[in-house]
């Protein structure tokens, strides 16, 4: 399956590829603010991918700053 590089909506609730549903609080440029909609784990996802199916994977994350 093939995917393009996104810049994510605010707002929207996006299915990760690996599992969970996880909500844009905020994007820039390529980069977004998630929030795991199950726990409230939140953190900054970089390099985001969406699969033609509309799930996502990004290439690392770290901690909102």
């Amino acid at each position: 399956m093939q995917g393009k590089r996104i810049t994510p909506k605010p707002g929207k609730v996006y299915r990760n590829k690996g599992g969970g549903e996880f909500l844009c609080l905020e994007s820039f440029d390529g980069s977004a603010v998630m929030q795991n909609t199950a726990s409230r784990w939140t953190f900054e996802a970089h390099g985001i991918t969406q699969y033609e199916d509309g799930t996502l994977e990004w290439d690392y994350s770290d901690v909102v700053k």
